[in-house]
């Protein structure tokens, strides 16, 4: 079991977001994605999207998450950290103004900005999703926050120590219970924290919070996490994409449902996944007493799908491309809107 939260800022709020002028870095992703031959809608969707960026990562920071993992454009990795360094925002940026080139300037679609942190419950994933345009209905800023139980990392345990250090949780229904109750309040704290930082440091009053509790139905019995299976697909950004160190954390998650199959446990409110993270549906009580919960048997995934309660799926006809990111009114030619930048020294590198 982990927990994934989705933060979101109302689209309708983002015309109170004040449009700030980046400082060295994120001139930088400003600057490139306007080399090109782009129309001044772009440029104002772009320096608006890269501004909002600017300001989240200032509420991060303001939390203490520094730590950069990934940064992507248009589904083009520029950074993607795989030494598990440290501190390394500034390296990234670096990297970023040395490889980006005029060809892909010319337009901007979505960044992808993938962030690491830990506190003492958890170990936490953030993918910050920025959109220029978008579907209508969809929002166009998504931070998705997991959280991995640190106190079962892995490390060079076997998988029968990992049961041992787990097998109190599931002793008995109000155990288990009374854990995931406490560890999903710990995990909305932290969620919490950023909404809270968020509201401050961006001034916007509508943020919404979305948490789930998910649990993985691996198809094999898996013994070591030499053995994980990851999701390194175009486009994949989360947990299951296999960042560095970030296995350690994971591997208990596959012993999670044969652990409640063995002690028929009653799940709550939980949605299942595979072990590469594709969605099997959610259900708001079931018993693991099925063999789907048991990694000694082939699984059967898509009939345990087909019974579960489906995702909404938005009707093709009512999707049209939208920009939230158009404000009209607004002189991006004022000396105070940041679109004529001055590249020489600032005071402060971000």
């Amino acid at each position: 079991m982990y927990f994934e939260g989705i933060i979101t800022i109302d689209p309708s709020q983002l015309t109170q977001i004040e449009r700030v002028k980046p400082t060295k870095a994120f001139k930088r992703i400003f600057y490139y994605m306007t080399l090109g031959n782009v129309s001044d809608q772009v440029e104002k969707e772009t320096f608006t999207a890269v501004s909002i960026l600017q300001q989240i990562n200032n509420v991060l920071i303001h939390n203490g998450i520094d730590n950069i993992v990934r940064l992507s454009h248009d589904g083009i990795d520029f950074y993607l950290d795989v030494e598990g360094k440290e501190g390394d925002l500034k390296e990234a940026f670096d990297q970023y103004d040395l490889e980006i080139d005029h060809s892909m300037s010319s337009q901007f679609n979505k960044l992808v900005m993938v962030m690491e942190h830990e506190d003492h419950n958890f170990k936490y994933l953030l993918e910050i999703d920025i959109n220029r345009t978008h579907d209508v209905g969809e929002y166009p800023i998504e931070i998705k926050v997991t959280g991995l139980l640190k106190q079962f990392k892995k490390e060079n345990k076997s998988r029968s120590e990992i049961e041992e250090e787990m097998k109190s949780i599931f002793k008995d229904q109000e155990s288990y219970n009374i854990f995931k109750s406490t560890q999903q309040h710990n995990f909305e704290q932290f969620l919490n924290n950023l909404k809270l930082s968020i509201i401050k440091l961006m001034h916007v009053d509508d943020v919404k919070v979305d948490i789930k509790s998910k649990i993985i139905l691996p198809n094999d019995k898996i013994q070591e996490e030499s053995e994980l299976k990851y999701h390194k697909t175009y486009g994949e950004y989360g947990v299951h994409y296999g960042y560095f160190g970030f296995g350690d954390f994971l591997f208990y998650n596959m012993l999670w449902s044969n652990m409640s199959y063995n002690n028929d446990i009653t799940l709550y409110d939980t949605h299942f996944e595979t072990e590469i993270g594709e969605d099997l549906g959610f259900r708001d009580e079931i018993i693991a007493n099925d063999e789907i919960f048991n990694d000694e048997v082939e699984s059967d995934f898509e009939e345990f799908q087909s019974s579960g309660i489906e995702s909404t799926l938005d009707d093709p006809d009512n999707r049209n491309a939208s920009s939230w990111f158009d404000f009209s009114g607004v002189d991006y030619n004022d000396d105070d809107s940041g679109v004529d930048f001055d590249f020489g020294s600032d005071d402060s590198d971000w």
